[in-house]
């Protein structure tokens, strides 16, 4: 066993516990592990820990094999296999296994493809006290043959829905000179879709004609397709007509409660393992929730500045709330008003197809961008 001397650069780099863990009366009081969950991100794997109050997290590579070591001090496993176990991983994760110490600590290793890096890290707070770890190959690798995880799942390509906003007898907001929303989005979905399509990617719709489409049926839709993200399209409408820009809204925490309850009245079916105990799997289906509201906060952050280039923008661009097609709790999803239809200058935007197609576009570049892999920073040896 060999601990590099890059292991003992990242050692100092992250063995940094979360603010919040300041003073004793969470030094007295161990910390409980309750859930690893191990998931793609983007060109990196993303291992989150879920815990019930903040903790002090030390980590640090090994190699020969390549591993990535994750020490919680004061923390004991609350895990469904006891104290010791192990579980499937993802990416340049082959795998994850977790054991208690002697000295009170609990250790989750991560077995390695290859030697990698942390690219980014969350060491959770009083609020939110999870901790997650992105790591990224340093180089490109051929992974251990692994069971295709999702029956049906397109392998090879990213699957992108687009939701066309209202539709048939919805015609959705009317503007100043009677342009009407369903029509302006349904095209606006169809540049995108070809936009996306020419740069190699899977798009489904939710409707390409003028059709009305339940709101439950569109997140049906798109769970059903394995879609890596949504992105549902419309047009605003405001009582101040100088209101004018673009917004893009994600899941609210409130939403996030309703979404909770969606997946028990609807039977939604989540795919988290071989797992069937009822605790474990509220621990999992809300990392997995998490995760999910997460991602699509991050393609929030890209297709914000993209819209930007091409439309004008609303204070407070980047919006929360609880609607429908938000709720999938296994989909990263947005969606973008692109503009106000009660605005005569956005209206006459929107009703211009060039401007339109600019907007697709911008959104198929955020797609790029939101996909593209993880940039590495190695520390030197």
């Amino acid at each position: 066993m060999d601990v590099t001397r890059r292991a003992f650069a990242f050692f100092g780099a992250t063995a940094v516990g979360s603010v919040a863990m300041g003073g004793r009366a969470f030094a007295d009081v161990p910390s409980s592990i309750r859930g690893v969950l191990v998931q793609e991100a983007g060109g990196a794997c993303r291992v989150t820990l879920a815990l019930d109050r903040p903790a002090q997290a030390r980590t640090f590579f090994l190699s020969d094999p390549s591993r990535f070591v994750i020490d919680i001090a004061n923390a004991q496993l609350v895990m469904p296999g006891g104290a010791t176990g192990q579980g499937a991983g993802a990416g340049v994760v082959r795998r994850y296994r977790y054991a208690q110490q002697p000295n009170g600590s609990s250790r989750v290793v991560l077995d390695l493809e290859a030697p990698a890096s942390v690219v980014r890290q969350e060491l959770g707070g009083r609020r939110n006290a999870a901790i997650s770890f992105d790591i990224a190959a340093d180089a490109p690798f051929t992974p251990a043959p692994q069971p295709i995880q999702r029956a049906g799942r397109d392998q090879r390509r990213r699957t992108i829905v687009i939701d066309a906003g209202h539709g048939g007898r919805d015609p959705g907001a009317i503007g100043v000179n009677g342009t009407r929303e369903k029509d302006v989005v349904l095209h606006c979905a169809l540049m995108a879709r070809d936009a996306l399509e020419q740069r190699g990617y899977r798009v489904a719709l939710t409707r390409d004609a003028d059709n009305f489409v339940e709101l439950e049926d569109r997140v049906h839709f798109a769970r059903g397709q394995h879609a890596d993200l949504f992105i549902s399209i419309h047009a605003d409408s405001s009582p101040n007509a100088a209101t004018t820009g673009a917004s893009v809204y994600t899941l609210s925490d409130r939403g996030a409660t309703r979404a909770q309850g969606m997946i028990t009245s609807q039977n939604w079916d989540l795919e988290l393992g071989s797992t069937r105990a009822s605790a474990t799997r509220d621990i999992l289906v809300d990392l997995t929730q998490r995760e999910t509201t997460n991602r699509s906060a991050q393609f929030a952050q890209v297709v914000i500045p993209k819209l930007g280039e091409v439309a004008p923008l609303v204070r407070n661009t980047h919006r929360n709330a609880g609607l429908f097609v938000l709720l999938a709790p296994d989909v990263p999803a947005v969606l973008i008003e692109t503009g106000f239809l009660s605005n005569a200058t956005d209206e006459r935007r929107l009703g211009d197809p060039r401007a339109r197609e600019r907007m697709a576009n911008a959104m198929a570049e955020a797609v790029d961008a939101y996909f593209a892999p993880a940039a590495l920073y190695a520390a030197a040896d």
